[in-house]
C-alpha cells in the first residue's frame, strides 16, 4: 500500500513548542574543565521532558529561555564529556559550567583494512510517501527547535567502523542551519541510550540543500563494540528561516527527510537533549558505511 504524501506528524513534526520567550539576563558559558575553552553548542535539558536549550558557537546560552522552574533539575551535556546534573536555581549563580572530558569506553582498534567487509545498512531510497520535517506550526522562535534530535535505528555487526552516514533532505527553506551527529547504543525498549562517540560530531547544512548530505566518520574512529544496533541521529542546534513571507504550503519553513511506513524498521525522535525518547513504525531515507571483519 502506499501511503498518501504527508508531514509526519507521527514523527519529528509532533508537538507544541514548549520554549519560552527570549528574556534577558546573565548567560551561562559551559567550558572544558582542563582547558577553559568553550563547548560549543552544548546541550541543556530537564530529565524527561521537552525543556532545554543548545548553547551558541562560544558555548553560552540563557537558562532564563527554557521554560524550566527553578527546582527543576538541568542536565549539561557534550559528547566526549561527562555530564553535569544541577538545579536551574544554582544554575542561574554560575558564571561557567565546567565539564570534565569523558574516559573512553572503547579502547583503540587497529587492523588491516583488507581484512575487513563494507557494508551499507539503512534506506537508499528517497521517496515514501511521508516526509519528517524538523520544524513545526508551533515554532514561532527559532529556540524551539534548539536540541530536537530525530534519526534511525540500524542493524549492525558487532565490533563493526561506522565508515560515513549518508541522510537526504528533500527540501530546505532555512539557512545556517548546523547538527550534531550521534551514534548511540539502543536499550531494549527501543530507546537510544548511551553514546558511542569519543569526539563531537557537527556539520553544515548547504543553504536551500536538496539530496544526499555525506558526512565523513572515518576521522573519528567510530567502533560500536559489542553493539548489534545503533540509533544514528541529526540533533539540531543551529538555523533559520529562510527570508521571505510564504505564500503556499511549499515555502512554509522545513527541513524534510523523506522516510516511508514500516514494520520492521523504526525511527527515534525527541524534542530536547534529555527529553524522553518517542519510537515509530518509520523507515528514514538514512543509510551508514560500516566495515566489520566478516
Amino acid at each position: 500500500m502506499r501511503f498518501p504524501a504527508q508531514f509526519c506528524s507521527i514523527g519529528l513534526l509532533c508537538g507544541a513548542a514548549l520554549s519560552g520567550a527570549a528574556q534577558s539576563g546573565p548567560g551561562v558559558r559551559v567550558v572544558d574543565a582542563r582547558t577553559h575553552r568553550p563547548l560549543p553548542y552544548a546541550s541543556v535539558g530537564v530529565p524527561g521532558r521537552p525543556l532545554g536549550t543548545v548553547a551558541d558557537a562560544q558555548g553560552s546560552f540563557q537558562p532564563t529561555q527554557m521554560g524550566a522552574a527553578p527546582t527543576d533539575t538541568l542536565v549539561v551535556s557534550c559528547v566526549g564529556y561527562q555530564s553535569r546534573r544541577l538545579p536551574l536555581a544554582a544554575l542561574r549563580q554560575l558564571p561557567e559550567v565546567l565539564l570534565l572530558p569523558q574516559v573512553p569506553a572503547l579502547g583503540e582498534v587497529v587492523v588491516k583494512a583488507a581484512t575487513w567487509k563494507r557494508r551499507r545498512v539503512g534506506r537508499e531510497a528517497t521517496g515514501g510517501g511521508v516526509v519528517c520535517n524538523f520544524h513545526t506550526r508551533a515554532d514561532t522562535l527559532p529556540s524551539a527547535k534548539l536540541g530536537r534530535e530525530g534519526g534511525a535505528i540500524l542493524r549492525v555487526r558487532p565490533h563493526s567502523f561506522i565508515e560515513d552516514v549518508h541522510v537526504y533532505i528533500s527540501q530546505s527553506r532555512f539557512q545556517g542551519v548546523r547538527f550534531r551527529l550521534n551514534v548511540r547504543a539502543v536499550d531494549a525498549n527501543n530507546h537510544p541510550a548511551a553514546s558511542l562517540l569519543t569526539q563531537d560530531v557537527q556539520f553544515a547544512l548547504p543553504d536551500s540543500a536538496r539530496g544526499w548530505q555525506h558526512i565523513d566518520l572515518r576521522p573519528y574512529n567510530v567502533n560500536v563494540g559489542a553493539e548489534a544496533r545503533v540509533a544514528v541521529t541529526l540533533e539540531w542546534l543551529a538555523g533559520q528561516p529562510t527570508p521571505g513571507k510564504p505564500t503556499t504550503w511549499r515555502d512554509w519553513p522545513s527541513v524534510l527527510v523523506p522516510a516511508a511506513f514500516s514494520a520492521t524498521h523504526r525511527l527515534v525522535f525527541r524534542h530536547k537533549s534529555e527529553d524522553a525518547w518517542q519510537v515509530q513504525p518509520v523507515n528514514l531515507s538514512l543509510y551508514i558505511t560500516t566495515a566489520s571483519p566478516d
